[in-house]
Order: structure tokens, then sequence, then C-alpha cells
């Protein structure tokens, strides 16, 4: 594994970790979720890397504001995650050559979206968020807001509570961009320029089943469900997952 830094389009450092088949024809980027970091949660990115990295370079890093990159989680928001992504990428189209795979996690997947990059020809993207924001903002709300401590403010600083026992401290952007996205016309329009399958998890405790069947509804993705929670955090469920994404890669 390699660890390096290379610096966004605000001056920060975004910690990343270059694994796997260094010498491979296709890397694979992998795009982690919400607040959290290129682990994942329960380890999911982990065990996604050392599965897939017997045959592909992966790419996995820390968002601006999360895990060792640098940036205030006040900052966090959808936009400035996709230019994150977007520095992610140019350095890799710099650095190797060969195909690029995507591999994006919950709200992973609406930053890859956003950005909508050209040149990646597959797409993996799991966990993928509500097509309705406001339902997605009430989801937080009720997550985040019912815990000891949390705090929902639109125009203000908001406080998350994480099971880890740290709060995270997220500001007015945040909202501000998300209610300004259309999930499914960006997902739309970026199956445009990649091959893509998006995997649900059919025991999702995070987005639910609610406002998903949009997406069903685009032409150009393939979408499967499979048994799991949000992070396919029972062994058998995660193993399945894999497969699954290797074989689609494959």
């Amino acid at each position: 594994m390699q660890s390096i830094k290379i610096i966004n389009l605000f001056g920060e450092k975004l910690d990343i970790w270059i694994e796997g088949s260094l010498k491979a024809r296709t890397t694979i980027i992998l795009v982690h979720g919400f607040a959290t970091d290129k682990h994942e949660t329960a380890g999911y990115f982990d065990d996604l890397s050392k599965a897939l990295g017997k045959q592909f370079r992966i790419v996995r890093f820390d968002l601006s504001g999360c895990g060792q990159s640098e940036g205030k989680t006040e900052d966090i928001n959808y936009r400035k995650h996709a230019q994150d992504l977007e520095s992610i990428i140019n350095y890799v189209k710099k650095s190797y050559s060969g195909r690029i795979f995507i591999l994006a996690q919950s709200m992973g997947c609406f930053i890859t979206a956003l950005l909508n990059p050209l040149g990646i020809a597959k797409s993996v993207f799991t966990g993928l968020p509500n097509s309705n924001t406001k339902y997605i903002a009430n989801r937080l709300k009720e997550r985040f807001g019912a815990r000891k401590g949390g705090i929902i403010d639109y125009k203000g600083i908001s406080i998350f509570p994480r099971s880890t026992g740290k709060s995270q401290r997220i500001g007015p952007l945040f909202w501000k961009e998300l209610f300004s996205l259309d999930p499914a016309i960006k997902v739309e329009v970026y199956s445009n320029n990649t091959k893509l399958l998006v995997i649900h998890p059919k025991q999702d405790e995070v987005v639910g089943n609610e406002y998903l069947i949009e997406y069903s509804r685009i032409p150009n993705i393939e979408i499967m469900w499979i048994d799991g929670d949000h992070s396919f955090r029972k062994k058998e469920n995660r193993k399945a997952l894999i497969e699954t994404i290797q074989q689609y890669f494959n």
C-alpha cells in the first residue's frame, strides 16, 4: 500500500491509499459516504479493497473534512466533495494508463453522479440514497436529531452524534446542496457516460425502501437487490455483495 497526499481545489491535503495490484491495467476508485472515511462503515471498504485488489489497482481516499484529509466538517457539501473526487480522478488519469472504474457507497453515489466524470468505463453504486431529498433530510433528522446532543438546523450548524461517540458539525451549505439536487436526473445523466450497476440492500436501515423506484425507470442502468443492511455488515451478505461486484467488474 502506498500512502500519498494531493491538494484539492481549496488547497487542502487529501489522504489517499493506493493498494492492490499496482501493475494492473484497471484502477478502481472507491468513494465513501456521508462523513465516513476510506474504511467506510464496519470496514466495508477494507474488505472490498482486499478482495478487488487481487486483480485491480485500488485507490481509496478521505473526502475533505473526513478521516485523515484536511478540511472542516462544517464545509462538507456535495459540490465540494465532487470537486475532491475530480482531483482524485485527474491524479489517476495522469499517473496510470488503462481503464478507470468507480465504486461509490451511499452519498458517495450522489457525489459521483453530481460530478458526472467522463472516461469511467464501469461504475457500481451501493446503498444509493432516496431520490426525494426532503425525505432524506427527514431521515437524517430522525436518525441524528433524536440522539442525545443532536441538533438539526438547516440554516445554521447541525450536530450529528455518531455511533463512535464523536459528534460532527455540519454547516448550512450541506442542506442547501441537498435540497437543490435532483438525484434521479443526475444518476440518469451519469448513466449515459458509464456502464452503471446499482445495488440496493434489501434490509437498508438507513435509506429504507422509499423513493427508490424512480431509479428503476432509468433505461441505461442495471439494478439488483441483495440481502443486507446499509453497509452489508453480516459476513454472508458482504461476501455475496463482493462476489457480485467482482463478477460485474470482470
